[in-house]
């Protein structure tokens, strides 16, 4: 309940209007120092997502590494790695290996959501933090359009799919990179608005013209 109510009121800090709002040096020296504590919750929540999935289907975490270091299992350089083991059938290490694709892709819609329907902070600190973990979200989402290795948890689907090509894995790659370039652009456009002299907003105009009424 406690935590709930601190939730709430993080919230309503955010979302009302800020007294004296910073200016656009003040949201980019914040922008990177939010850069940090993002990369370390964003390597947490995307290893916990594969513990997550891993408890759902019944395996046991083994490990569960959130800091970047060579791989002992694999020789491989990795951001954060989760070992689990009685991981049994392909369905459900397809589940475990894609759970973070699905933790950002939730993360993601509700920030599109916040966006098309005009619903973002109206102060420029919170939406410079939403931005900011959008983008987080973003990264993780994306980078794995461009990512060949063969430990990458992308590729690894990909195989167990029978995508044993780069020329099979073509189409997959292109609708992953297009999704990531169309969510790409609406985070551009949260940017600008951000960053705009005027402060009333117009997105729900520019992007969604099917929710504001015009064509």
């Amino acid at each position: 309940m406690r935590l709930a109510a601190l939730s709430l009121a993080a919230l309503a800090m955010l979302s009302a209007p800020a007294a004296a709002e910073p200016s656009d040096r003040a949201l980019v020296y914040a922008g990177l120092g939010m850069a940090l504590p993002d990369y370390v919750l964003g390597v947490t929540l995307h290893e916990g997502s594969h513990a997550v999935a891993a408890w759902m289907v019944g395996a046991e975490v083994t490990e569960l590494h959130l800091y970047p270091g060579r791989n002992p299992y694999n020789g491989a350089f990795q951001f954060g790695w989760t070992r689990v083991r009685g991981l049994h059938g392909e369905g459900a290490k397809i589940f475990f290996l894609g759970a973070p694709k699905i933790t950002d892709t939730l993360f993601l819609g509700a920030w599109a959501s916040l966006y098309v329907t005009d619903s973002m902070p109206d102060n420029r600190w919170g939406h410079l933090t939403i931005q900011v973990l959008a983008t987080g979200f973003w990264v993780d989402f994306a980078k794995d359009a461009l990512v060949f290795g063969r430990h990458n948890d992308v590729n690894r689907i990909y195989t167990m799919l029978g995508l044993d090509t780069e020329l099979k894995k073509l189409p997959a790659r292109a609708l992953h990179a297009a999704v990531s370039v169309g969510m790409a652009y609406y985070l551009y456009l949260g940017w600008r608005d951000l960053f705009a002299e005027n402060n009333e907003a117009t997105s729900t105009t520019l992007v969604a013209p099917v929710f504001s009424g015009a064509f």
